[in-house]
């Protein structure tokens, strides 16, 4: 039976080779409605027309290989096509007009909605206003990971310039940070924004010499390191830190603050959009409600 069963299959392919070699070859209209067109398989009244298939399906490839890929797009076609054919005569159509249907409906109105927060709500989130979040919400913003806000580079340590790179790099005067960002080409890694911050584990990763270094060391703010491995010196200036179950600063949660922010003002658009609607339909008569006895 298996054999038979490999044979039967193997019968289909070659038939299906068959046909798009003939179809490709002679280009014959088989399809009198769509004289323009191929048709090169055909299920019920529900035709597969050669034209119909993207060309990067068969083009830039071995006659073989094309052959291969436009039979596999057939069989497909073939399967979802009678699958889809048993399914109409044997589900429930009208169950699934109606969650079409709803789906239409949800899709549309969600859509209005979106459009009109999207004109009328405010986007522009102010200092302030994050401050004052902050301030409300902060207790919900504990930390979970242990994060430093550091500054970094790598330098060759066979580089002649490391005794200035030294002096600029823990210096707090802006002269010196902008000699620091003209020489940057000459850095093997870096990171002078002194705002940004890292989970300490993240910046292991980034710069694993720290690894051989106390994490009660590296949790210190203003920490000043001088690294070096077999090939790189590596200067680190830990600038702020943030332990375990500390307050998270602004920097780190400005993002979730912002949605937070962004989410409020969205669910009072949608209050005040549903209040309108309502007011609206009435004034214009074509909303009203019906008196209705009592039911028992």
């Amino acid at each position: 039976m298996k054999k038979s069963g490999n044979k039967f299959v193997q019968n289909i392919r070659n038939k299906l080779r068959f046909i798009i070699i003939f179809v490709v070859i002679s280009a014959c209209h088989f399809n009198q409605d769509k004289p323009d067109k191929k048709p090169i398989a055909k299920i019920y009244n529900t035709y597969l027309y050669f034209e119909d298939i993207a060309p990067d399906i068969y083009k830039g490839k071995t006659p073989e290989d094309s052959l291969n890929s436009l039979s596999q797009y057939m069989e497909d076609w073939a399967y979802k096509t009678l699958l889809l054919k048993q399914a109409e005569r044997n589900v429930d159509t009208a169950k699934i007009n109606h969650l079409v249907q709803q789906y239409k409906k949800d899709l549309l109105t969600e859509t209005y909605k979106e459009l009109l927060i999207q004109k009328f709500i405010d986007t522009i989130i102010t200092g302030d206003t994050l401050q004052k979040y902050y301030q409300d919400y902060r207790k919900y913003f504990k930390s979970t990971d242990n994060y430093v806000a550091s500054q970094y580079i790598v330098i060759p340590k066979q580089s002649s310039k490391i005794p200035k790179f030294k002096k600029w790099f823990f210096s707090d005067q802006a002269v010196y940070a902008d000699s620091l960002i003209k020489n940057t080409s000459t850095f093997q890694k870096f990171n002078l924004d002194d705002n940004k911050w890292y989970k300490l584990s993240d910046l292991k990763k980034e710069l694993p010499v720290l690894k051989s270094v106390n994490e009660k060391y590296i949790l210190k703010k203003r920490k000043k390191f001088v690294l070096t491995d077999s090939l790189s010196l590596y200067l680190v200036f830990i600038k702020n830190t943030v332990t375990k179950q500390a307050y998270l600063p602004l920097e780190l949660v400005k993002n979730d603050l912002n949605q937070l922010i962004l989410s409020k003002r969205k669910q009072q658009a949608l209050s005040q959009l549903k209040v309108h609607l309502k007011e609206e339909a009435i004034n214009k008569k074509i909303f009203k409600i019906f008196k209705t006895k009592t039911v028992q």
